[in-house]
């Protein structure tokens, strides 16, 4: 392993205003391994236009090329002029009002996983509920009174009350939800960023734009991940960047309820983290047929010392995301909180953790954190059976993982992400896995990308990829 000060060298630590990282027109350019990508059998009703291949196929990188146009390498986009750096599409990205945009109504389920744990599943609701409670687009108004009624009716009792727009399924809804003729519609299962979830502006444009593709053939879910988006803890398993199981799990039992639909996923930020690790884990053992990762800290390492040194990113948000990870871990204490001095009763791994550090002491240390690092030194890393979040994230960075990818993968990064950094996959990685088409873009932030007209340029260029990947690529 490297040693920090190697590390160090590595690391874009430019500040607000790099010259090199500012402006509002970006630019598209694309990373293939040595071997190039994979080739995707295409449709049989399908004609390519250039007759790239005779055959009938198509490399991801042509694929791209000839049909998500926004994501050509080389392509152009503009970006809101106001927002001309990484850190102020970031910033404008999490203080803004973005209450009225992508108004997605959200059917919540609790899914419940082998280890008695439980996470919830947002399900995009927009065709039935726009109807039901009379929603005018051009206002963004709709029936709240009958929508509180039903909440109230469908709200498990001690769970916390949710976002606008979302309410627990009822046993009919859920039915249709599960239903023959649902399970035959693609599915794209989405994983939100840090204690994030559904709520979320971005994840709400994502959805927002998938839910409405080629007349809403798709059926869109979020699963939030175990205390997030105003989900309950059932049991003293907190996730990290090896917690793979639960959206492993959840796809499993997709495709057992329809061996023919097709399954995509896609990953933002620490669920892209989980994501890309996820597919290397499984392999070609994943029911999945194509994913995408956004924005996703391919190097932990790298990524913990962009937000812990860079002078914005440490002070804009390094504090705000580990505090509220802090608060998660106090609303939650009921379930996680262990008696001082408790020793695990065997030897922690990323397989088997034990998350004895929820102390009444280790929570009144934790108020006073700024770094994510001391989070993880002091919670994450010792449940898995790592020295410090060093040990940690050298060893949970789903860059280890990359080559085990076995599903074609578009990767999108941007180079002034004050999350990330401008570090994505290292080439020589790449040139062992032609499954992955690296999208690097010279603006953006971090999953932000944001647009004149308030969207995401990136969640339209996503939503395009899995739109024609899903109608093309058998």
């Amino acid at each position: 392993m490297p040693s920090e000060q190697e590390l160090m060298k590595d690391i874009n630590t430019w500040p607000l205003l790099n010259p090199f990282h500012w402006g509002y027109n970006g630019s598209v350019h694309h990373s293939i391994g040595a071997n190039g990508t994979v080739e995707l059998q295409l449709n049989e009703d399908v004609t390519n236009k250039d007759d790239l291949d005779t055959k009938g196929k198509i490399t991801l990188d042509e694929f791209v090329n000839e049909h998500v146009p926004g994501l050509q390498d080389g392509a152009k986009f503009q970006l809101d002029k106001k927002l001309f750096t990484g850190i102020l599409q970031t910033m404008y990205l999490g203080a803004a009002d973005f209450s009225q945009k992508f108004p997605v109504f959200y059917g919540r389920e609790i899914v419940e996983f082998s280890d008695k744990g439980a996470c919830t599943a947002d399900w995009v609701m927009n065709g039935s509920w726009r109807e039901r409670y009379q929603y005018e687009a051009a206002t963004g108004k709709f029936d709240k009174q009958l929508f509180n009624e039903d909440e109230k009716k469908t709200h498990p009792e001690n769970w916390p009350r949710l976002q606008p727009r979302t309410r627990y399924l009822d046993e009919e809804e859920l039915k249709a939800v599960h239903d023959e003729k649902n399970n035959e519609r693609p599915l794209v299962v989405i994983l939100h960023g840090l204690a994030g979830g559904s709520h979320e502006p971005i994840i709400r444009s994502l959805t927002d734009h998938l839910s409405h593709a080629s007349n809403g053939k798709f059926q869109v879910v979020v699963l939030n991940s175990r205390g997030c988006a105003r989900s309950k803890i059932t049991t003293p398993n907190l996730f990290t960047a090896f917690h793979s199981m639960d959206i492993k799990e959840f796809l499993d039992r997709e495709r057992a309820k329809s061996p023919t639909r097709k399954l995509y996923a896609i990953g933002c930020s620490f669920g892209a983290t989980i994501l890309a690790n996820y597919l290397g884990f499984a392999g070609d053992k994943t029911p999945l047929n194509a994913a995408a990762t956004f924005c996703n800290p391919w190097d932990m390492v790298l990524s913990s010392y962009k937000v812990g040194r860079d002078y914005w990113s440490q002070r804009i948000f390094s504090k705000t995301v580990t505090q509220f990870l802090v608060r998660m871990i106090k609303v939650n204490m009921k379930e996680l909180e262990v008696p001082e001095g408790t020793l695990p009763d065997h030897v922690p791994s990323p397989e088997h953790p034990s998350f004895t550090g929820f102390t009444q002491s280790n929570l009144q240390k934790a108020f006073k954190m700024k770094f994510m690092s001391e989070f993880d030194s002091m919670f994450t890393a010792p449940a898995l059976g790592f020295k410090d979040a060093l040990d940690y994230y050298k060893h949970a960075s789903s860059v280890n993982r990359l080559t085990n990818i076995a599903i074609p993968l578009l990767s999108l990064n941007s180079m002034d992400d004050p999350v990330v950094g401008s570090d994505h996959i290292p080439k020589t990685y790449l040139d062992q896995n032609p499954n992955v088409l690296m999208c690097e873009t010279d603006l953006g932030g971090h999953l932000a990308y944001l647009q004149s007209d308030g969207d995401s340029w990136a969640t339209r260029q996503i939503c395009d990829f899995f739109d024609k990947f899903d109608e093309l690529v058998k």
